[in-house]
């Protein structure tokens, strides 16, 4: 199978992205097709061989009578959306000339022996400014598919107010009115309801437009050019075109354009646009940074260490531009709630009509109150708002260092259950620190010198953690016969005394009488020309989110699972430090999937899983949520998680939920409100659909409201994620 993503634009409506969706679906060379609408994509999967654009197009083209702008989306892609394109443009120029025309018969033309020429140029106006929507009406007609949309509603609403409009022109309606009520009669109404349905289109495009922007834009993070070292001195290139191991220099104010190592010069970095943090961090020699960050102060030399495209910005971008490619369950609705709603209209529309006529017998005013009934119940707030708000909710997610994979991971994050939680990276910082010593003779100087001595030339985590901010430059110049052995400790000479540090296998071993120590943390004995002088104690420092964390999941019901693979008691202290749920310690990865599977099968609720992306990638694909700690530039984090926390803040966990719930929030909100409004409108309807102004009302029902809550959608990228006090 051929899995490829096309840009698609041009769709009127969710609903007739949804038809071509599943119209691609059926074709024999198909897997499977997702249209995202909200971000112009097509994910499709071929069972053999791919399509090109000219194919595709071709295919859609049996359903959609839109032209199609359509592109293969390339790994280079940087995500901008046009605002305002070409047929927005020519629609403008149109409702322009209509208008015109419009008020050359209102001003100029208002006298009654003009009504033939008045009736033309509306009749004029009205196909020039509604040829587009009448041609897919027909296309639709003649396919047999998706008849009863927005296109027919406005077509019918149109035509029947022109007509009502040719049938009451009459000598006596003409005085008792005056002239320039007479040119309006004639048809102004019938242009206006297509002239204002297209107005709305194109604010309705453009609030869209913006909104993706908007979201694009909070993670645009590309940088187009980029300061090569050359022989020839430094060249100007396309970030696309540098080479691992090719070196650039980023100064002041500037993006860093790829991912390296700093090999000259210390910067602070602004990682905000990847971490969500805003506190610079500052890069000096051997430092890892990442595209996208932003030098405060400072100039770097890097060598490139990745190409663009595996680059963190490059990814990132990919994800979140891709966020919408899995259905959350507000979209299931909307295509459900799409397909039987505007038959449901039209049904309502010839039902009112047809009981108000026989019941009043006033059959012209009925007539009315059905075509405003029709402008009334077009679907668009609903179906282009609710999953505006979930692509959103994607952008401000990535706003605060988190990137949601897909808009349906926000789902599951409300039906999460269960957090499974690794220590190491996730719980902790996963660096030693010592939290105590003990000397035999109280002499902690001279152990702790030993101590240095020994590990100083170690690669291990202990030794580096013992020695951590420890200047041990003399004393590694002095230390000979330095002999690691793996698991056990080290062995070597330090001015002309033989040191042993490590386990107490290794002590025993060498024949070293000592007391083993009972308590909870790494314990790193030590003997000197075999006698022993006593240990330190090492902990793994837990990290000042880890409480927080811990509390505010408890706050919503969810229960916390450690599994780790260290000891016991050090399990179990950390657990009751924190107030964790239940532990299993001394694991291997493959045991942690046991026991992942026993807490899937234990529970209705989603269990997700948290780790650091590496060692515990089985589990976080195993999973109903897959969650990466301190994803930014892990490759196996991005691949098999389905959230990734780009810094090391477990408490983004709760962030995340609050951003999935602001998203279901405003989604509702937006289907609540729209329903409610179109049903008052729909009862003033009832009481005034022969008034000239409802219909008006009743394309304010439809496009108004769209943009509202298009806009309403749009506010979510900027709310702002608050967390309880843990």
């Amino acid at each position: 199978m051929v899995r490829k993503v096309f840009n698609v634009s041009g769709f009127d409506c969710p609903v007739c992205a949804t038809k071509a969706e599943r119209y691609l679906s059926k074709q024999d060379d198909v897997e499977s097709a997702r249209m995202d609408y909200t971000n112009n994509k097509l994910y499709i999967t071929f069972k053999n061989d791919a399509w090109d654009c000219k194919k595709l197009a071709k295919v859609i083209g049996k359903v959609e009578t839109n032209p199609l702008n359509i592109s293969e989306v390339s790994n280079n892609a940087n995500g901008k959306v046009k605002i305002f394109n070409k047929r927005m443009k020519i629609l403008l120029v149109r409702i322009i000339a209509v208008v015109l025309i419009s008020l050359i018969n209102i001003f100029f033309l208002a006298k009654e022996d003009l009504t033939i020429l008045r009736t033309v140029l509306y009749s004029v106006a009205i196909v020039a400014i509604g040829y587009d929507i009448a041609y897919r009406v027909f296309c639709h007609v003649k396919n047999r598919s998706n008849i009863l949309d927005h296109n027919l509603l406005i077509s019918v609403a149109a035509i029947g107010a022109f007509i009502i409009s040719l049938l009451e022109i009459n000598e006596h309606h003409c005085m008792e009115l005056g002239s320039i009520m007479i040119a309006m009669d004639d048809g102004m109404e019938a242009v206006m309801v297509i002239a204002l349905f297209q107005i709305g289109q194109i604010i309705e495009a453009v609030a869209t437009n913006k909104s993706k922007a908007a979201v694009m834009s909070a993670v645009e993070l590309r940088v187009d050019t980029a300061q090569k070292i050359t022989l020839d001195g430094v060249v100007t290139v396309k970030p696309e075109d540098l080479e691992i191991d090719d070196r650039i220099i980023v100064t002041s104010g500037e993006l860093i354009p790829i991912d390296g190592e700093v090999i000259e010069g210390e910067a602070y970095v602004d990682t905000s646009s990847l971490t969500g943090e805003f506190v610079p961090v500052l890069a000096v020699t051997n430092s890892l940074v990442y595209s996208g960050c932003l030098i405060k102060s400072g100039t770097l030399t890097v060598r490139v260490g990745k190409k663009y495209e595996d680059s963190a910005v490059s990814k990132i971008i990919q994800l979140i531009s891709n966020g919408g490619e899995q259905k959350t369950k507000a979209d299931e609705f909307i295509a459900k709630f799409a397909r039987i709603y505007t038959p449901l209209v039209v049904g309502l529309a010839l039902v009112t009509f047809l009981i108000g006529g026989l019941i009043t017998q006033e059959w012209e005013t009925w007539v009315h109150t059905g075509l405003e009934i029709l402008v009334i119940g077009c679907p668009c707030a609903i179906v282009i708002s609710v999953p505006l708000a979930f692509f959103s909710a994607i952008g401000l997610a990535s706003k605060n260092g988190i990137v949601i994979k897909g808009a349906n991971y926000l789902d599951k994050l409300l039906e999460m259950g269960v957090l499974i939680t690794d220590k190491t990276g996730t719980l902790t910082h996963g660096s030693f620190e010592i939290n105590k010593i003990e000397a035999v003779n109280g002499n902690k100087d001279e152990l702790l010198e030993y101590l240095y001595a020994a590990e100083c030339l170690s690669k291990h985590p202990i030794g580096k953690a013992i020695c951590h901010n420890v200047k041990t430059t003399n004393l590694a110049s002095k230390v000979t016969n330095f002999n690691e052995i793996a698991g056990l400790g080290i062995i070597a000479e330090f001015e002309g005394k033989s040191i042993i540090a490590g386990g107490e296998k290794l002590l025993k071993q060498e024949g070293i009488e000592m007391t083993p120590v009972v308590e909870t943390g790494t314990i790193v004995y030590c003997a000197v020309d075999k006698k022993y002088v006593g240990y330190v104690s090492l902990s793994d420092v837990i990290k000042d989110n880890a409480q927080p964390m811990v509390n505010l999941l408890h706050s919503k019901g969810i229960d916390i699972v450690l599994l780790t693979g260290d000891k016991e008691d050090n399990a179990k202290q950390i657990c009751n430090k924190l107030g964790i749920d239940r532990w299993y310690s001394e694991l291997l990865p493959e045991d942690k999937m046991k026991y992942l599977e026993k807490e899937l099968s234990n529970t209705n609720k989603a269990v997700a899983f948290i780790g650091d992306g590496i060692n515990d990638a089985p589990s976080i694909i195993r999973s109903d949520i897959g969650i990466a700690m301190g994803g930014m530039g892990s490759d196996i984090a991005v691949e098999n998680a389905d959230i990734i926390i780009m810094n090391d803040d477990p408490a983004k966990v709760y962030d995340s939920i609050d951003i999935a719930s602001k998203a279901r929030n405003t989604s509702l909100f937006n289907i609540i409100f729209a329903l409610f409004i179109k049903l008052a409108v729909y009862v003033l309807a009832l009481f005034f659909g022969e008034a000239s102004w409802m219909m008006y009302v009743a394309i304010l029902a439809d496009t108004g409201l769209t943009v509202l809550l298009v806009i309403n959608s749009l506010l979510l990228l900027y709310r702002k994620v608050h967390r309880k006090t843990a």
